[in-house]
C-alpha cells in the first residue's frame, strides 16, 4: 500500500486536512506531523463517531487520558480493514500508574507507537499488541530556516518548560547575572469559554496564569512571554544564547530537537530521549545534576569555541526523522 488514507485522532480542537495547511507543515513539531507525513486528516477525539472512521486505512489515535473509554469504543468499531495505531503521547511515567481503559485500548491496537526510546521495553511487556519506538516525523529543514546566526544572538537564557510546570531551571541560573525568560499560557476568552474558565479558575482574566507566575516566583527580573505561533516562537527563541530543559519526564523531547534544528545549545536530561544523540556534550543524567548543569551554563557563555562546537548540529543528523522515513517505518511496522 503506497498511499494509505490516514486519520489522526487528538484532543486538540477541530477537523482539518493536511492539504489545507501547507504552511503549518513547515514547522509543526508535535503529533500532527503524522497528518502531514501521510497527507492525511485530523479530527478532535471528543467529537469523533464510529461513522467518521469509514474509508481510512490507518487511524492514529493519541492516548488522551480524558478520552480513553471513548477511544476504546472507537477502536472496537473500526472497519475490519483499518489499522489502529495508539500513539503514546505524554510522559511515559504516567503509564506505570494503574488506571482504567488504557490496557484495553493498547491491546486492541494493531500497533503501539512509543515516543520515548527508554519506554519501549516496558510497553512490550505492558500490552499484547506490538509496541515499537517510532515517535514522530520532524520538519528539521523548515525550522532550520528560522535559525539566527551566531553573531546576532542575544545573551539570554530560555527556560524551556512552561513556568508553572517546573521552576528547577530558574533556580539553577537566577544568580548568574544573565537575562532569562520563559513562557506561560494565557486564558482564552470567547463566548464558549467564559463559563468554563470561571468554573475552572474562578476568573476570566487573560493574565490569570501570568499573575500566578509573578506571585510564586517573586522575581521582577524574570521576563514572562506569552505563547505565539510556532514560526514566531522559533524566530524569537532561535536568537537566545542557550536553552535549559532539565526534564524529569520521558516524553518525545521536542525542545531538544527544536534546539538542534535551530543550532542553539541546550542543557537537557537523558530522559528526553534525544539529548545523547544531539547534545551529548551538554547532557546531564538526571534533573538534579544541578552543579554540572551550572558549570556547563557558565562554559557556554565563556568559551565561544565550545559553544559553536555544541551548536553545530548538521541537518543530515535529522535524516532518520524525515517524514518520508517515518512514514515508511510506520507502514513497515503495520506490515503494509
Amino acid at each position: 500500500m503506497s498511499d494509505p488514507r490516514v486519520l489522526l485522532l487528538h484532543w486538540n480542537r477541530g477537523r482539518w486536512r493536511a492539504k489545507d495547511r501547507p504552511v503549518q507543515a513547515l514547522t509543526e513539531n508535535a503529533c500532527e506531523t503524522w497528518v502531514f507525513a501521510f497527507n492525511g486528516e485530523f479530527l478532535n477525539s471528543s467529537i469523533a463517531k464510529p461513522s467518521d472512521l469509514a474509508g481510512y486505512d490507518i487511524i492514529i489515535a493519541n492516548s488522551d487520558p480524558i478520552h480513553l473509554e471513548k477511544l476504546c469504543a472507537l477502536s472496537a468499531s473500526r472497519p475490519a480493514s483499518c489499522k489502529w495505531v495508539t500513539l503514546l503521547e505524554g510522559d511515559s511515567l504516567e503509564y506505570i500508574k494503574p488506571r482504567p481503559y488504557i490496557r484495553e485500548l493498547l491491546d486492541s491496537s494493531d500497533l503501539v507507537n512509543c515516543i520515548n526510546k527508554y519506554s519501549e521495553s516496558f510497553f512490550k511487556k505492558f500490552t499484547t499488541a506490538p509496541a515499537k519506538f517510532i515517535g514522530f516525523p520532524y520538519p528539521a529543514e523548515g525550522i532550520r530556516a528560522l535559525a539566527t546566526p551566531f553573531e546576532k544572538r542575544r545573551k539570554d537564557i530560555f527556560l524551556a518548560p512552561m513556568l508553572l510546570s517546573r521552576w528547577l531551571e530558574y533556580f539553577l541560573i537566577k544568580d548568574l547575572g544573565f537575562p532569562f525568560y520563559g513562557y506561560e499560557k494565557k486564558i482564552t476568552r470567547t463566548l464558549k469559554t467564559l463559563y468554563r474558565n470561571f468554573r475552572r479558575y474562578g476568573s476570566n482574566n487573560s493574565n490569570y496564569f501570568h499573575n500566578i507566575v509573578r506571585l510564586l516566583y517573586k522575581d521582577p527580573s524574570l521576563q514572562l512571554k506569552k505563547e505565539t505561533p510556532l514560526a514566531d516562537f522559533f524566530r524569537y527563541n532561535g536568537a537566545a544564547h542557550l536553552w535549559l530543559n532539565l526534564d524529569h519526564r520521558y516524553t518525545w523531547g521536542r525542545y531538544v530537537l527544536d534546539a538542534a534544528a535551530l543550532q542553539i545549545p541546550i542543557i537537557a536530561t537523558r530522559s528526553t530521549g534525544h539529548a545523547e544523540d544531539f547534545f551529548a556534550a551538554t547532557m546531564i543524567e538526571t534533573e538534579f545534576e544541578v552543579e554540572k548543569a551550572l558549570e556547563m551554563t557558565k562554559k557556554l557563555f565563556a568559551d565561544q569555541e565550545f559553544y559553536r562546537d555544541v551548536a553545530s548540529v548538521p541537518i543530515e543528523q535529522f535524516d532518520h526523522l524525515r517524514p518520508e522515513v517515518k512514514k515508511k517505518e510506520l507502514m513497515q511496522a503495520l506490515s503494509l
